[in-house]
């Protein structure tokens, strides 16, 4: 029979995924519930080696290696399935290696810069990044190596990706986002939010506190459950838009005192009681990309919807494929994907680059941070807690000691992206064409 599965919730990640995990299982147990699922909602940082410690959007005196390499060697393997979008503190070239989402290590799933997955009979959809509008229309021109504006620019959230997201017809049940929608903050308790966040009351007056595309998408999609994090403070608000509510979470980053893990429980409609739960493809995301392959934009020229997608009298304002377009592409999904029933995410995760020796300290920079540094925690921008203590969990969290620059990588540094097998199977199995990661200049 149908039942709720019960869902972790995790803002920012910051590389702490030994914390996260320890705290997750010891929630578990205190609930005596089975955790189902991981979600992650962006700077998860996913670095293996220095080349991607170097494409990392932040500054210099805030690289570390994490622990997430460990995961990436299999020397740990998470112990619930994960899935995650991308934030504006990530390995920028190891996440392009996945655009259309894929496996970073066993058990634990990118959902790409855009997507939509199943899983347990729940429809999941994500969009990484964070909002620029200096960027938002661009295409994707960046190319390796990544560096300058550039590599802070591969986790603007562009116009293509909310484009395909609009096209989604069925209902989800969760959306999960580094970004808050915009107003979201006026859904909830505003003067709690400014009491822990004062610096924030100029935007909240000023009503640009958040994403506006993902405002757009949080009307337009309706889901039942929206989850976001980035700017390191937690906030619950149940948004009533015309013809459904959608309940909003967002947490802060893994520090202790932080409200940073939730667990929530989320009904489905299928009877998962008795079978193993798996990441699923899901047929309506795949005719979209199937639909939209053609138009991804790959400079800086401003993207714009292709003639063949109309505004609709009933969606103001947002450019749509017809019905029998997207029905089209759904019938060839249906037949050349999903002909003998559901289609799981092959397990095919094999790891391509190299990593440091697996007793590497989470805190080791590989010379990339100047100096000594204290202990205060990795981030900055908007949202980054300063002149709080910080740091790594298990580290000396919060101490405010010099920690020594570490040695440079001791071998050769590799290449910026690597051909990722996961890209060319999945763009094979759909029937198009890899424009982004198989081009090279």
């Amino acid at each position: 029979m149908a039942r709720k599965l019960v869902i972790a919730i995790e803002g920012c990640c910051h590389g702490e995924l030994d914390n996260i995990y320890k705290q997750l299982l010891d929630r578990q147990k205190r609930i005596n519930k089975k955790i189902d699922l991981l979600l992650i909602c962006g700077d998860f940082q996913a670095i293996r080696n220095v080349t991607d410690l170097t494409c990392m959007s932040c500054p210099d005196k805030y690289k570390q290696i994490g622990g997430f390499h460990r995961y990436y060697t299999g020397q740990r393997v998470a112990p619930v399935p994960t899935i995650f979008v991308g934030g504006n503190h990530e390995a920028g070239n190891h996440l392009r290696e996945l655009y259309y989402g894929g496996w970073v290590a066993p058990n634990i799933y990118y959902m790409g810069n855009s997507g939509v997955i199943r899983f347990g009979g729940l429809r999941i959809g994500g969009i990484s990044g964070i909002f620029k509008d200096f960027d938002y229309a661009k295409g994707y021109y960046e190319r390796p190596p990544f560096r300058g504006h550039s590599r802070a620019s591969l986790h603007h959230t562009r116009a293509y990706e909310v484009f395909k997201m609009l096209q989604i017809r069925k209902p989800l049940d969760i959306v999960v986002s580094h970004d808050w929608p915009q107003y979201i903050e006026r859904h909830g308790d505003t003067n709690e939010l400014l009491r822990k966040k004062p610096f924030f009351k100029a935007e909240v007056e000023r009503g640009d506190l958040g994403s506006p595309v993902n405002s757009m998408l949080l009307e337009r999609l309706r889901p039942a459950w929206w989850f976001s994090a980035h700017l390191h403070v937690p906030i619950a608000t149940d948004p009533h838009i015309p013809g459904r509510s959608t309940n909003f979470l967002a947490l802060d980053k893994c520090l202790p005192r932080r409200q940073f893990l939730e667990i929530v429980e989320v009904e489905t409609t299928e009877d998962v009681s008795n079978k193993q739960l798996q990441i699923e493809y899901d047929p309506e995301w795949l005719a979209i990309l199937r639909l939209c392959n053609e138009y991804m934009p790959l400079d800086e020229s401003p993207f714009c919807p292709p003639a063949t997608a109309v505004m609709s009298t009933t969606t103001p304002q947002i450019p749509l494929f017809s019905d029998e377009s997207l029905n089209c592409e759904l019938s060839w999904v249906s037949e050349n994907v999903f002909s003998t029933g559901k289609v799981a995410v092959p397990h095919n995760f094999a790891p391509i680059a190299p990593a440091p020796p697996p007793e590497t300290p989470d805190h080791v920079s590989f010379g990339l941070a100047s100096g000594t540094r204290g202990g205060r925690g990795r981030g900055g921008g908007r949202g980054h807690d300063r002149g709080r203590g910080g740091g790594g969990g298990g580290r000396g969290r919060g101490q405010h000691h010099q920690q020594r620059v570490d040695a440079p990588w001791p071998g050769p540094r590799p290449d910026v992206i690597y051909p990722n097998t996961q890209t060319e199977i999945f763009c094979k199995m759909i029937g198009i064409l890899d424009h982004l990661t198989q081009r090279r200049h």
